[in-house]
């Protein structure tokens, strides 16, 4: 442009012609140089805010004490939804206009501002209900540019994993069909181990290779002996680690969280395991198995 009216004042010989392109060349290189400046000192933080529970989410039979151990602000299930809050921090002052753009999981996100004070600037993102697995926040990048649009910058950020939707679950303790069976061994009381713990007056249904005959002599009426429960029960979960589908995945997920749940509820300890992968070395927290 500034060439056109250099060339159009010699060519028509009039003198504000060169004074206005002369101005609009100075105009330019403050531009170039207010996006060379608004580019640095600039950095783009993500986080979750806000987790949204639904109606039947897990997170709404976990006491209090577990969700206190858990992800802040809180652990993410399927079907919840959360805030996404888009933060832009500036270490040399006041920057703007700015835009950051990017992806989270398979959609995608853009914010901006015209202004990003010395405190920095944010903005929560509604995000609705996810799969199980974690989140990708995915080719993101900040973008600036002069209050003219003449120049335009971009520097990407890298990639990060912002949370992890939990699969669902609920107790099946009290769905389960208990069956009782006939054997060969002699069998204690539900859950029992091999200590003794005792002897009882023996009610109906109780099996007759538990009654402990001196001791019925000795009472005058049949006796059961009762074994001391074990300390802790051990729960052994075994996955395929290449399931058929993504929905076959999913499934077996709820179902392996739910059984597992039953047990460190009564205390017990859970080993989930996969043939063919590698053991994790996570602490043995609820949290991070």
């Amino acid at each position: 442009m500034c060439l056109v009216l250099f060339w159009y004042g010699a060519t028509s010989e009039v003198p504000w012609l060169f004074l206005l392109a002369w101005w609009v060349l100075a105009l330019v290189a403050a531009a170039a140089g207010y996006a060379a400046w608004n580019r640095s000192g600039l950095s783009l933080h993500l986080a979750v805010r806000n987790t949204v529970i639904v109606a039947g989410s897990p997170a709404e039979q976990l006491p209090e004490q577990v969700l206190q151990r858990g992800p802040i602000p809180a652990p993410v299930f399927e079907g919840d939804g959360f805030g996404l809050e888009i933060a832009i921090q500036s270490s040399r002052g006041a920057r703007g206009p700015v835009w950051a753009l990017g992806l989270v999981g398979d959609r995608s996100i853009s914010a901006g501002t015209g202004l990003v004070p010395k405190g920095g600037w944010s903005r929560v993102e509604a995000l609705p209900a996810l799969r199980r697995g974690p989140v990708a926040a995915q080719e993101w990048r900040i973008q600036t540019s002069d209050p003219l649009g003449f120049f335009f910058g971009r520097r990407p950020a890298s990639d990060s994993e912002i949370a992890m939707i939990l699969p669902r679950f609920t107790s099946l303790a009290g769905r389960r069909e208990t069956r009782e069976m006939e054997t060969n061994l002699a069998a204690p009381r539900a859950g029992s181990g091999n200590e003794l713990f005792g002897i009882r007056e023996y009610r109906p249904g109780d099996s007759l290779r538990r009654i402990h005959w001196r001791s019925s002599a000795r009472h005058g009426e049949l006796v059961v002996r009762e074994y001391e429960p074990p300390g802790m029960r051990t729960l052994a979960i075994v996955l395929d680690p290449m399931p058929a589908s993504r929905d076959i995945a999913d499934q077996m997920a709820r179902i392996a969280a739910s059984e597992a749940w039953d047990c460190i509820k009564e205390g017990g300890r859970v080993v989930i395991s996969a043939p063919g992968l590698e053991p994790s070395q996570s602490p043995h927290d609820l949290w991070s198995q």
